[in-house]
C-alpha cells in the first residue's frame, strides 16, 4: 500500500504566518499556522487522499508515531512530557477527578509517554535541557551587580543547591519576574557584548515583553538556549524541559497528547506537577548528531521505540534503492521533488510538504531532486 496523505492543521496562537504557507504552500496566507499533523492521532488524523479514509481505517490500527510541521512564529510554553509510569498514573488520577479528555485543565490525555525528536527546516530558535551548572553561575554571577537576588542564587549553587532547588525558587519567584526588565535589563554593567550573559538577558527581555511577569522567562535562563541550522536536531526525551522559540521543523514523536506546562502560555499551568516529573540533570551536548547510513541517507538515532528517523538528501546522480521496509513508514517531502515506489510496483511523486504512508512492500526506494524525511513506526 502507497498512499497519499492530508494533514490536520493547527491553527494556534502561537503559529507563523508566512513559515508553512512560503515553503509548503499550505494553509491561509497571514493566518497563524502551528502545526500541520500527519498519522492517527485522534486530535487530528491523516485522510487518504484518493479515497478519503482515515488513514486508520485503511491499516485497521493506529500508528505509534505522530509526524508534524511545525512553525514556531513566537515561544511555546516551557514544558516537559511524562514517562509512561507517570502517563498511567496522572491519567487514572484526572480521570479518578471525573475530569473530560477536552478539559483545558488536564495534564494527561492518554496513557502513554511522549518522546519527540524536532529537526530545523530553518534556523530555529529553541530551549532544550539544563545548562552546565559553570554557564549558570557566569550568567547569575553577571546579573548580581544589578540584581543581587541572583548573587543569591549563584552563591546557593556553589554551597551545593541542586539545579531543581535553583530551579524552584526562580519558577515561583514572582517579584524577580516582575522586576527583571528594570533591574537587570536596564543595566549598563552587562554590556551588549555577544557573551554568555548578555544572551541570556536578551532572551529573559524577549520572553518578558510578550509573557510580563511570567516566571518561565527566569527559569528559561537555567536551559540551553540553542538556534539549530537547517537539519540539526534536538531530542526531548520523558522529563527533558523544553520550549520552541521561533523557526520552522519537522517534528516526530509517541503518539501522545501529554504535556505539563510550566511558563509561557496562556494555557493551563501546573508548577507542582512540572516539578515532579522533570529530569534535573545537566545536558551537556542537546543537539543529535545523525548518522550516516548510505550516501545522502542520515539516521538521527533518538532513545524511542515508537519510531525511527531518516533524512534522505537526493540528486539526480545519488538515489536510495531498494531500502528495507520492515514496518510501515512515512515519508515526508520537505524540499524539491522526492520519488517514492515499492517492490510492489507502486509510485508516488512529491512536491515539498507532501506525504505518503507505505506498507506491506518489502522495499522501497527514493529517487529524484529534493530532501525528504523517513519515519519507519514499529
Amino acid at each position: 500500500m502507497l498512499v497519499r496523505l492530508s494533514g490536520e492543521e493547527k491553527n494556534y496562537e502561537w503559529g507563523s504566518t508566512n513559515l508553512i504557507q512560503d515553503r509548503f504552500q499550505l494553509g491561509e496566507p497571514n493566518q497563524p499556522v502551528a502545526e500541520i499533523w500527519f498519522g492517527t492521532h485522534p486530535a487530528g488524523e491523516s485522510i487518504a487522499a484518493e479515497s478519503g479514509k482515515p488513514l486508520s481505517e485503511l491499516l485497521g490500527t493506529k500508528l505509534s508515531f505522530l509526524a508534524k510541521f511545525l512553525a514556531a512564529g513566537s515561544p511555546l510554553s516551557i514544558q516537559v512530557h511524562p514517562n509512561k509510569e507517570q502517563a498511567i498514573a496522572g491519567f487514572a488520577r484526572e480521570q479518578a477527578l471525573g475530569l473530560k479528555l477536552t478539559d483545558p485543565n488536564r495534564n494527561y490525555r492518554d496513557q502513554l509517554h511522549k518522546p519527540e525528536i524536532l529537526v530545523a527546516l530553518s534556523s530555529f530558535s529553541a530551549l532544550c535541557g539544563f545548562r552546565p551548572v559553570s554557564e549558570l553561575t557566569e550568567i547569575f554571577l553577571a546579573f548580581s551587580e544589578s540584581e543581587e537576588r541572583f548573587g543569591s542564587l549563584a552563591r546557593n549553587l556553589a554551597a551545593g543547591s541542586s539545579l531543581e532547588q535553583i530551579f524552584t525558587e526562580l519558577l515561583q519567584d514572582t517579584k524577580l519576574a516582575a522586576r527583571f526588565s528594570k533591574t537587570v535589563g536596564e543595566a549598563e554593567s552587562i554590556g551588549n557584548q555577544q557573551n554568555l550573559a548578555s544572551k541570556a538577558r536578551d532572551l529573559a527581555l524577549s520572553l518578558l515583553e510578550k509573557y510580563p511577569g511570567d516566571t518561565g522567562a527566569m527559569v528559561a535562563l537555567m536551559l540551553n538556549h540553542l538556534v539549530l541550522k537547517p537539519g540539526e536536531a534536538i531530542f526531548a526525551p520523558a522529563g527533558n524541559l523544553h520550549a520552541y522559540l521561533s523557526g520552522l521543523g519537522v517534528e516526530v514523536m509517541a503518539a501522545s497528547d501529554n504535556v505539563i506546562r510550566g511558563g509561557l502560555t496562556p494555557k493551563h499551568i501546573d508548577q507542582a506537577e512540572l516539578l515532579e516529573i522533570t529530569d534535573f540533570k545537566e545536558l551537556i551536548e542537546p543537539l543529535v548528531e545523525p548518522v550516516k547510513r548510505a550516501e545522502g541517507f542520515f539516521e538521527y538515532q533518538v532513545a524511542a521505540t515508537e519510531f525511527r528517523l531518516y533524512r534522505a538528501e537526493l540528486t539526480g546522480s545519488n538515489l536510495l534503492a531498494d531500502l528495507d521496509l520492515p514496518a510501515g513508514a512515512m515519508v515526508i517531502c520537505s524540499a524539491g521533488e522526492v520519488a517514492v515506489s515499492t517492490s510492489l510496483e507502486e509510485r508516488e511523486v512529491l512536491g515539498k510538504g507532501e506525504v505518503v504512508y507505505l506498507s506491506e512492500a518489502k522495499k522501497f526506494s527514493l529517487s529524484g531532486s529534493g530532501s525528504a524525511f523517513v519515519v519507519l513506526g514499529n
